[in-house]
């Protein structure tokens, strides 16, 4: 593929879009709180955030929470409390048509128990993004995770969470992300759950830990839930026991993944396309992207403004941009590794600062051609 014919077209479809954005501040100057920003926010504004410690909140408007200083934003689900009462979550639910932003805060939550219907939780109940956001477990007993509901469609770009679960009820994109599962009351827990769909790419999941007991899978599909993976890695915990680092009677498929327990996990899938960011977007930077297949087969690649999660017919995995919402901006052959990489010029213009920027790459030679998650974010 070639660089700089990518450059200029990007730049094209970047500038157009570009519009500006309303920027409400809470800390110092600014809002006293995160809901009492929420309460005048219109679809589409910034809710910059100072550095500091916040109670949890609900978000029902699409708006981008963003912290001013990316890991010194704490929503704290927990406040010293090892029961924290049932209830306490941050709720995402945004009216069709609009998605929540949610780039650089840190959720403080319980570590995982073994009472799935308790709380807390950043329960996720519409069109979502969390990019570059950690989750950390405090101690306690309740099942502390983030929660897609039947009726999400989430994208996670450099997410990182240690206790807290990934629960999968609708469906998730994942990119260069790692979750590790918990281990409470003897008992250790699986680093994700899914019953829907999620599609991780370039992404690790672990499983807790026992010192008594078989370490928890890596991942647990429950029918009907649906697992595809490329260029990742999934373990079970350390345990004393045989387990397996893929657990459940779901639909699996694996591509280049890596495993401490490969004898028992499903046969690995011919053909799969990976995708990794170098790093965040960034205005006067270059975005650049790594894609990887089989080696000499076609790679297209289509850059959009908005994410969706569309199940076409001939596509393995469901295509990450609205039908009509992308314009392709590169074609061409992997090399002989597999490997197909290149880089964005970012124009240096203010208006851009905010602007989703999505890729969505497929490969294949035949019918149905293999989707890599969506890779991108936010322009900085």
């Amino acid at each position: 593929m070639h660089a700089s014919r990518l450059s200029v077209l990007f730049a094209a479809v970047l500038v157009a879009p570009a519009a500006a954005q309303a920027v409400l501040t809470v800390g110092p100057g600014g809002f006293p709180t995160i809901p009492s920003a929420l309460a005048v926010a219109q679809p589409g504004a910034i809710v910059e955030i100072a550095p500091g410690t916040y109670p949890a909140f609900s978000c029902n408007v699409g708006v981008t929470l963003r912290a001013s200083s990316p890991g010194a934003v704490v929503i704290d689900l927990v406040s010293g409390n090892p029961f924290p009462p049932i209830g306490t979550s941050v709720q995402f639910a945004a009216p069709a048509g609009q998605t929540i932003h949610v780039v650089g805060l840190a959720f403080l939550l319980p570590a995982a128990g073994t009472f799935a219907t308790t709380h807390p939780e950043l329960f996720v109940a519409s069109d979502a993004v969390f990019e570059d956001c950690t989750l950390a477990a405090s101690g306690g007993f309740a099942n502390g995770s983030l929660r897609v509901a039947s009726g999400g469609v989430v994208h996670l770009q450099h997410v990182t969470s240690h206790g807290p679960l990934l629960v999968v009820d609708g469906r998730a994109t994942a990119s260069q992300c790692a979750f590790t599962g918990a281990w409470v009351l003897g008992f250790p827990m699986a680093a994700a759950w899914v019953s829907g769909l999620l599609h991780a790419s370039n992404s690790q999941f672990v499983g807790g830990a026992s010192s008594y007991m078989s370490g928890g899978a890596g991942v647990d599909v429950g029918a009907p839930g649906r697992l595809f993976a490329t260029d990742c890695t999934i373990q079970r915990g350390a345990g004393n026991g045989p387990s397996c680092a893929v657990a459940g009677t779901g639909a699996v498929r694996l591509v280049r993944v890596a495993s401490n327990s490969p004898a028992c996990l499903p046969a690995p899938a011919a053909s799969g396309l990976g995708a990794r960011r170098a790093g965040p977007v960034v205005r006067g930077g270059t975005f650049a992207v790594d894609y990887r297949a089989e080696p000499l087969v076609p790679l297209g690649v289509h850059l959009s403004h908005a994410l969706a999660s569309v199940p076409l017919p001939f596509t393995t995995q469901p295509w990450g941009a609205p039908l009509g919402g992308s314009f392709e901006v590169a074609f061409g052959l992997t090399d002989a590794g597999g490997q197909a990489s290149f880089g964005f010029a970012i124009p240096n213009i203010p208006a851009l600062a905010g602007l989703p920027v999505w890729l969505h790459g497929w490969s294949g030679w035949t019918f149905p051609l293999d989707v890599a998650p969506p890779v991108g974010g936010l322009v900085r």
